[in-house]
């Protein structure tokens, strides 16, 4: 199980910082799964863990699932591991830079930067529709990482 948090968590740090995982997030990564911090209230279902080891698979079906599950599941088991991430990333000194500083210039280049991501959003999100039944078949036999 800590083989497939690990590359879960390689894959989820490159979709949201760009950077490759240092040993000190993944070691605080699979901390706060051992502690059940990341599980909801309840369990997650087959579906949830399905998702997952999707999106464990790359970072653009990480992207993808990613755009689903802000609109229709913004409490699932996906979310909370990508906000564990980002909350890894956001207190190390070594990724802060990474996550938090800007990437555009000016007014114009911040209009257009927020278009495109509009866009990718849009795109991203018809992808994850898609995929959602391909989550639905893993999630009968994926591990609950």
């Amino acid at each position: 199980m800590a083989d497939a948090l690990d590359n879960e968590c390689r894959v989820f740090c490159r979709y949201l910082a760009g950077r490759e995982a240092t040993d000190y997030l993944l070691a605080t990564y699979r901390a706060a799964h051992a502690t059940g911090a990341v599980e909801p209230a309840g369990g997650s279902s087959a579906f949830e863990h399905g998702v997952v080891a999707l999106a464990r698979r790359s970072g653009l079906l990480a992207r993808a699932l990613d755009a689903r599950a802000r609109i229709l599941a913004p409490g699932s088991l996906l979310r909370r591991k990508l906000v564990l991430v980002l909350a890894i990333l956001e207190t190390s000194a070594e990724t802060e830079a990474a996550v938090d500083t800007p990437t555009h210039s000016g007014p114009v280049g911040l209009g257009l930067h927020l278009v495109g991501l509009g866009l990718a959003f849009g795109c991203l999100f018809v992808v994850g529709l898609l995929l959602s039944p391909l989550a639905l078949v893993l999630g009968g036999g994926a591990e609950s990482a």
